[in-house]
């Protein structure tokens, strides 16, 4: 466990937050990543958030990690989640939520994420669950999306200050004489 935390520490400082980008295009990069993560495109969703990302000069590279949020493991609550939110929005064309829930749950367990049959089932069954799904995933979307935006804009922008404080702090301790030390000059010849 610890070397997973220092791989994603590692990654997090040195790929994200050293990145040669703008606060603000860092953090657009996790916003759109984010939202597009909640949307039922598995498969696909890498390629649309990279290419939203490119149409509103976001960070890119931010986005591919990011937008992997929803995997195998995390399909079920994501989704339910999501479509828990849509009903709720749309409580007239609420329907057989535990039905839809545990075939979801059923096609996540019983099946390997390498086969076809697998993708082609989740797609079958996310495409069946309608616009109550779709609503849900939208709203969800957009409010972590958001939140996600102003949390790495903050984290990125405080980070790089606290570093660049450090770094004057470093310079200024190293300009200073220290005490009884004797610094000889050489003159010229």
């Amino acid at each position: 466990m610890a070397t997973v935390w220092f791989r994603f520490r590692k990654f997090l400082l040195h790929k994200i937050l050293h990145a040669d980008d703008t606060p603000h295009a860092i953090a657009l990069g996790v916003g759109i990543a984010v939202l597009v993560g909640f949307f039922p495109l598995i498969g696909i969703q890498t390629i649309i958030a990279i290419a939203l990302a490119a149409l509103f000069r976001a960070n890119k590279a931010v986005c591919i990690p990011v937008v992997w949020i929803t995997n195998p493991a995390t399909i079920v609550p994501i989704f339910y989640g999501c479509l828990a939110v849509g009903r709720f929005i749309m409580p007239a064309s609420a329907g057989s939520g535990e039905a839809d829930a545990g075939r979801l749950v059923e096609l996540t367990q019983g099946a390997s994420i390498f086969e076809h049959a697998f993708w082609v089932d989740l797609f079958r069954l996310l495409a069946g669950l309608g616009e109550e799904l779709w609503i849900g995933c939208l709203v969800v979307g957009v409010v972590f999306g958001s939140v996600s935006y102003f949390l790495a804009r903050w984290g990125v922008t405080s980070y790089r200050e606290r570093r660049r404080r450090r770094i004057l702090q470093r310079n200024l301790l190293r300009s200073k004489p220290r005490p009884g030390v004797v610094v000889r000059r050489s003159e010229p010849a």
